[in-house]
């Protein structure tokens, strides 16, 4: 006796390019490449006030002592914008926590390397600046975008309406 539905049917074990314990496989990318990216985007192509990056840094999987320095200084100018707009012991503690960063920069970025990646690519949304190349959008970027799109109401209704349709049978 089986207490699926006929239209079902039998439940099947699927095998993709991961084999027995996934359907894909995902490359995991580069902690420190994700970095530079980020760091790039405060190029020669940012506005004035912004440009920490005198060249753009190669993704050579390695962080170099300039790397550090700058993803640190873009860091520490975060922590100091956010300090004078709310002056509060959250972004005081923050850029304490960065000056004491500068006695050794690539030692701090290491230990706080997804924080630091995380916070430079806020910054950098929060201030308008381009994407980095390759990498993906923004999540505050592609929800301005949906919400932007004139399309995207009805697509949202019809998606609710298919959800509620199906946790109704």
């Amino acid at each position: 006796m089986s207490y699926l539905s006929p239209w079902l049917g039998p439940a099947r074990r699927t095998r993709g390019a991961g084999g027995a314990l996934g359907d894909s496989i995902v490359a995991i990318p580069d902690p420190v490449a994700a970095l530079a990216a980020q760091v790039n985007r405060f190029g020669a192509d940012a506005p004035a006030a912004y440009q920490f990056a005198q060249a753009p840094f190669l993704d050579s999987g390695n962080l170099s002592p300039g790397l550090a320095l700058t993803a640190l200084t873009i860091y520490q100018r975060r922590a100091a914008d956010a300090y004078a707009k709310f002056h509060d012991a959250g972004s005081q503690a923050l850029l304490d926590q960065a000056n004491q960063g500068f006695a050794s920069p690539t030692t701090f970025v290491m230990l706080h390397l997804a924080d630091v990646t995380q916070a430079i690519r806020g910054f950098a949304d929060s201030v308008g600046l381009a994407p980095a190349p390759g990498s993906a959008e923004s999540p505050m970027t592609s929800i301005a975008s949906l919400l932007s799109d004139p399309i995207a109401p009805v697509v949202l209704a019809s998606a609710a309406l298919g959800i509620y349709w199906l946790a109704r049978r």
